[in-house]
């Protein structure tokens, strides 16, 4: 029998601490919140790969889409070998890889936006045909929009929390980040859904003129995006706000939260987008 070395000693030292700082409420909490997240981004994929009849004339909305479910099942699978494989509590860099970790997901599932801009293109292009790049409305949306939102995401990485104590990770965002992000987050939001009212607004006065297939099509279209908007803003702010008011979470929460708003947000795209 090989016997255990000072190093493999330590680091199997270092899981128990570890192990012991989180309830097991919390270690089964996470299984199944890993579990059930990476088999609804399966399932969703799935559902939308069997839609497909040419990849060639998918329309760029299907492409974001399809970007949103690889980019959260991408986070799940890495986040479940960080925190079930190799152990939030194991190192400090394991630790900091953790928070790196969730901003790099919250950052990229923001893709969210392009997809409401494309939506709100969509429905707007249906009353006033223009080129993406011809709409200064769609240009502004897009660009304007992320070039924001990339400062107010350097902003977390800089002013990041990432601290152990007692064998426990502890990751969040300063209140100085935080505050710009949710702040930005719900105005985007609000004006995005401005977008979404207006044309319905319009379609309303019409209904009694011309009823017809097209126009009650992009009623659907127009009245379920308004509430998928709405649905991911309240997730992501509430998320947010948990977590500027916590002051740092332990690592296993924190990932946990997010789990469960990457579920949240791909069930709500996808019943937004199921039948276009």
């Amino acid at each position: 029998m090989a016997l255990s070395t000072p190093a493999t000693a330590d680091v199997l030292l270092s899981r128990v601490v570890q192990d012991a700082t989180e309830p097991l409420a919390g270690s089964i909490s996470s299984v199944i919140v890993t579990v059930l997240t990476a088999t609804i981004l399966s399932t969703l994929t799935t559902q939308r790969v069997l839609r497909v009849t040419d990849w060639r004339t998918l329309p760029p909305v299907a492409w974001i889409v399809f970007a949103i479910f690889l980019d959260s099942w991408l986070f799940v699978f890495v986040t479940a070998i960080l925190k079930f494989g190799v152990g939030l509590g194991a190192s400090f860099g394991i630790c900091q890889g953790g928070i790196l970790l969730c901003l790099v997901c919250y950052v990229t599932t923001k893709l969210i936006y392009i997809f409401l801009v494309e939506k709100a293109y969509i429905i707007r292009q249906s009353s006033v045909p223009t080129g993406r790049l011809k709409s200064k409305l769609y240009i502004f949306n897009l660009f304007g929009m992320l070039g924001i939102y990339v400062v107010v995401s350097i902003l977390n990485f800089i002013f990041r929390i990432t601290r152990q104590h007692n064998g426990e990770c502890v990751i969040g965002m300063q209140r100085v980040a935080m505050i710009p992000l949710i702040s930005f987050d719900l105005l985007v939001n609000v004006y995005l859904t401005i977008l979404f009212l207006m044309p319905l607004k319009n379609l309303r006065k019409v209904r009694h003129i011309q009823r017809n297939a097209a126009n009650e099509r992009l009623r659907t279209v127009a009245s379920r995006t308004f509430i998928g908007a709405v649905a991911t803003t309240i997730s992501s702010i509430v998320n947010l706000s948990v977590l500027m008011a916590l002051d740092g979470e332990p690592g296993w929460v924190c990932l946990m939260c997010c789990n469960v708003d990457i579920a949240f947000s791909a069930i709500v795209v996808f019943w937004v987008t199921h039948k276009d």
